[in-house]
């Protein structure tokens, strides 16, 4: 990958997942708790278009990584370029091209299907999608070394599939115990804000309405 463009992949990377994570959150949280009167379809609507711009930014930001190193055409680069494409990793890259944009630009592009259903379909592919870019940008590099030794694939360990459940369990389970010791929803800001939000919109649509015309003078 060219170095220039590391430091904003990885924070659009960050991005990405961080927003699909906080969705199949709110979906969950909304269907558990009974949220439906705090966290609306507005809200999902929203942050499902964002969801879908980063997206794009991350296709945006792959494909010039790719086209980069094809247009240097370095051997050492090339044999991991093609063991990606359409070698032993062929499928954990188009998997993660898939689940990272073609699922969410299918779903969250029409009106249709960006329902709560279809935002969270598009939210764990993008998950998905994004563990297999980590793996991706890690193993294929590692398995294809510069110095003359045999092509291999990767393949995890018990214990390493081990540790990598134990480590989603645990952070499931601290949240979990969070939210059932904390409010998941401040009920007091929203009321506060709704009355502070109406008074605020009042001021400021009286402020941009003409004054009102005054009477004329009987003669």
């Amino acid at each position: 990958m060219a170095q220039h463009i590391f430091g904003p992949y990885f924070v659009v990377g960050a991005i990405f997942s961080g927003i699909a994570a906080i969705l199949v959150l709110m979906i969950v949280f909304r269907k558990v708790f009974h949220l439906e009167r705090y966290l609306k379809l507005i809200h999902f609507n929203y942050l499902s278009v964002l969801l879908l711009i980063m997206s794009l930014l991350w296709f945006y930001f792959t494909f010039s990584e790719y086209l980069t190193g094809y247009y240097g055409h370095e051997p050492n680069e090339m044999r991991v370029f093609w063991y990606k494409f359409s070698g032993a990793f062929a499928p954990y890259f188009w998997t993660m091209v898939t689940c990272n944009f073609f699922l969410p630009l299918i779903l969250l592009s029409n009106r249709k299907t960006r329902t709560i259903p279809g935002i969270l379909i598009a939210s764990i592919s993008v998950i998905i999608g994004m563990w297999l870019e980590r793996l991706i940008i890690v193993v294929p590099s590692l398995a294809n070394p510069r110095l003359p030794y045999p092509t291999g694939i990767y393949i995890p360990s018990h214990t390493e599939w081990m540790l990598f459940l134990g480590g989603v369990s645990v952070f499931i389970l601290g949240y979990m115990m969070f939210a059932r010791f904390f409010p998941v929803i401040s009920v007091w800001e929203i009321q506060e804000g709704r009355q502070e939000s109406s008074k605020t919109v009042t001021e400021r649509i009286t402020s941009y309405m003409p004054d009102p015309q005054q009477p004329l003078a009987k003669e």
